[in-house]
Order: structure tokens, then sequence, then C-alpha cells
């Protein structure tokens, strides 16, 4: 945190999500000093930037929760329908294959993608609990 930022009232503490080629900014003020990034490959502890908030911390930990675990399965579902796009080619195959990893593919892609959404919204409401209980 940048030691001349006030955070104690509502125009210097409050935080918000900004997105940015795929990945989540975290962003503090109405100056939108970068507090953080939240992608695949990296990420701050939500819970406990937003600690000062029990409400926000609980929903914080809620996204924490889900994030890795639908980034992973997004990602085998997303190498599994490629797989399947590749085995299509193929003459040989047994066409229960083809279908079994197209499906698996799918269903992988649609689950990931819940727990991504349910993430995300959970991040969203820890930010407004944090902003809600920020001195005005």
């Amino acid at each position: 945190m940048l030691a001349a930022q006030d955070t104690t009232t509502y125009e210097g503490g409050a935080l918000r999500i900004e997105s940015l080629r795929g990945d989540a900014r975290v962003v503090r003020g109405a100056d939108g000093a970068l507090v953080g990034k939240i992608g695949i490959f990296r990420g701050i502890d939500v819970p406990n930037l937003v600690a000062s908030s029990q409400k926000a911390a609980a929903e914080a930990r809620k996204f924490v929760h889900d994030y890795k675990p639908g980034v992973l399965v997004l990602s085998i579902g997303v190498a599994t329908t490629g797989l399947a796009l590749g085995v299509s080619t193929i003459q040989d195959v047994s066409p229960l294959i083809k279908v079994g990893l197209t499906l698996s593919g799918i269903a992988l892609v649609a689950y990931g993608a819940g727990r991504l959404e349910d993430a995300y919204n959970a991040l969203e409401r820890s930010v407004w609990w944090y902003n809600r209980d920020l001195k005005h």
C-alpha cells in the first residue's frame, strides 16, 4: 500500500475490481492505486486484504475456495475438448471414444466456468462488504 494514500475515508480506502486482459485488478480509492492482480498464475491474499470486515473476509474465503478449482477444471475441460477435436480426425477411433471425450470436455468446461462464476461473485460481494464497512 502506498504510504501517502488515505485509507481512512471512503474515497481513499474503497476497493473495486477492474478487468484487464483476463485478469482482475484490485484497485483502491478514487485514484485507482493498484493493490494487486488476480489471474491464473498470480493472486493476492484477498481474505487478508479485506480482513477488517468479517463478512467481507467470509466472502473472500468463498472466492479462494472456488477460484483455483474452477481454473483447473476449466483448463482440463478445454484440453479434453481439444483432444476430442484431434481424435475426431482419426478414422480408426471408436465413435464412443469421440463422443465420450466431447461430452466430458463440455461437462468439465461448464463445471469449471460455474465455479469461476461463483468465485467472482463472492469476490464482488467481498469488496461490497468491505466498502460498506469503511468509515464514511
